[in-house]
């Protein structure tokens, strides 16, 4: 156990100071691992248009995660596309238990758009289902109050200015959105309080133009600060998991 509380000790200051380093250094400066431009490769489309040419369909996330210390697990589950095109991640003890519990099924899967379609705007890409839900049983996980996980979204490239919507079964909902820039590109993310079929909404065309302004350089220290976060939580979640599992049962 203290071995796993300092490493997330040790990554959690070091996603600190990257913050800090970030949105304090020069401008200019991109990110140490940022050698060059990512090479991404075609957007995946579940339903792709006439003459569309698509070697591969779009993956998914289907994993059950066991329970860390009696809480829901921490997550960091992503589609299998270069860049991903759908991601969740989530801090441990963010879900209530149902009783009997014994572990967290996660699934993220695109899905067919429902018939009413995001007003004041297009779908920009894949919808995409994400859900967590309680083992046995499948019952949802709730929220625990005040909790909040991490979706992001690649949308295909070249679209400006696409923000995510949660679709509740009834109506759109659109989500305070980050576009997390060069370090991954046409990638957006959001704080949600609750999960259900999440896409990107791409404006009309006719409003696409002009903006920008003075907040653009604000703009991207934010998305590298927010990208430095992703990938931090991402890590953090991988080498807990990989101490738990080289630390085996215990004697």
């Amino acid at each position: 156990m203290s071995g796993r509380r300092r490493a997330a000790a040790t990554l959690a200051a070091g996603a600190t100071l990257l913050a800090l380093a970030w949105g304090l250094g020069p401008r200019s400066a991109p990110p140490l691992y940022d050698g060059g431009p990512i090479i991404a490769e075609h957007y995946r489309y579940l339903h792709p248009s006439p003459g569309f040419t698509s070697t591969k369909p779009p993956s998914t996330v289907d994993v059950t995660l066991k329970l860390e210390d009696g809480q829901s697990p921490g997550m960091a589950e992503t589609t299998d596309e270069n860049p991903a095109q759908a991601q969740l991640l989530a801090a441990a003890n963010t879900f209530t238990l149902p009783p009997g519990t014994t572990a967290a099924h996660v699934s993220i899967a695109p899905v067919d758009p429902p018939a009413v379609a995001p007003p004041g705007g297009d779908l920009d890409g894949n919808v995409y289902r994400f859900s967590v839900a309680a083992v046995p049983g499948g019952t949802p996980m709730a929220f625990r109050s005040g909790q909040q996980v991490t979706v992001v979204l690649r949308g295909p490239a070249g679209v400006s200015g696409p923000v995510l919507e949660l679709w509740d079964g009834t109506k759109w909902t659109k989500l305070d959105t980050t576009p997390l820039g060069n370090t991954a590109p046409d990638s957006y993310a959001a704080n949600v309080g609750a999960l259900g079929d999440i896409a990107l909404v791409a404006p009309p065309a006719a409003s696409n133009g002009g903006g920008g302004g003075s907040g653009g350089s604000a703009g991207l220290i934010v998305a590298a600060v927010i990208a430095a976060v992703v990938l931090i939580a991402a890590a953090t979640v991988l080498v807990l998991r990989a101490t738990k599992r080289s630390a085996g049962p215990p004697g």
